[in-house]
């Protein structure tokens, strides 16, 4: 062997060397950013279930029962002539509109937040997708590996050793020291995605606690309103009873 090529292979061995570590650690920073955003998953179920499901059910109860109290309330007028009787009918239909156009405008929102969540999820079967397809390609390359492998056990590695030319090995080293090169350039512009999306994931951590803790404040808030309709409720009720 040369000087040239021991030189060459030295240099090599150290410039894989460095970029293994690089390398390496980015698998490791990978694996991190994946369990934040999982965390993140969880916490956005979790605010989910809070504002979706428990405190929208909670206030859309508490509507139908502000609303019941108030037609209750004009239906326990006692009118004396046509004007008194023209308003206490008229007042019931005002009443009835009112509530017909908050639940309309409520119904478009919760259409628009169900085409977000239908988007949401398409989104999520769209990363699934792409797992399977990372997923698939590592396993062909992994096949490809083992079937070369194969190859060289029955001979195919010694022949090439036994046929190697000077030629041959300086051609190899430089293919791997630009091979090299590509790979930390590469590995450079994957640190930075890495560090991107740990500050994503920290924002949006911060972002749905909020909404937590925010959703946990309306449930308390829609509680203390309940005990004043429920007050209003029984009053309307010793009106019925009298």
């Amino acid at each position: 062997m040369s000087d040239v090529i021991k030189n060459m292979i030295a240099k090599n061995k150290r410039a894989i060397f460095d970029i293994e570590a690089i390398v390496q650690f980015n698998v490791g920073q990978i694996q991190v950013a994946r369990s934040t955003i999982e965390e993140n998953i969880t916490d956005a179920q979790q605010s989910y279930l809070i504002n979706a499901a428990g405190n929208r059910e909670l206030i859309m109860r508490t509507t139908d029962d502000v609303f019941r109290n108030r037609l209750m309330m004009i239906e326990q007028l006692n009118p004396t002539n046509a004007d008194q009787e023209a308003f206490q009918l008229s007042m019931a239909n005002r009443v009835k509109v009112e509530y017909l156009d908050h639940r309309t405008k409520i119904n478009r929102k919760m259409a628009s937040i169900a085409l977000k969540m239908a988007e949401a999820i398409r989104a999520l079967g769209e990363v699934s997708q792409t797992f399977y397809e990372l997923n698939e390609e590592m396993v062909n390359y992994i096949d490809e590996v083992a079937d070369t492998n194969g190859q060289w056990l029955d001979g195919e590695l010694k022949q090439q050793m036994e046929s190697a030319s000077h030629h041959g090995n300086e051609s190899r080293v430089m293919e791997i020291e630009e091979v090299v090169r590509t790979i930390k350039s590469s590995s450079i512009e994957t640190r930075k995605m890495i560090d991107d999306t740990f500050r994503d994931a920290s924002e949006l951590k911060e972002k749905l606690n909020n909404i937590q803790d925010a959703g946990n404040e309306m449930r308390d808030q829609v509680i203390s309103l309940r005990e004043k309709i429920d007050a209003n409720q029984k009053r309307v009720s010793e009106h019925i009873a009298g």
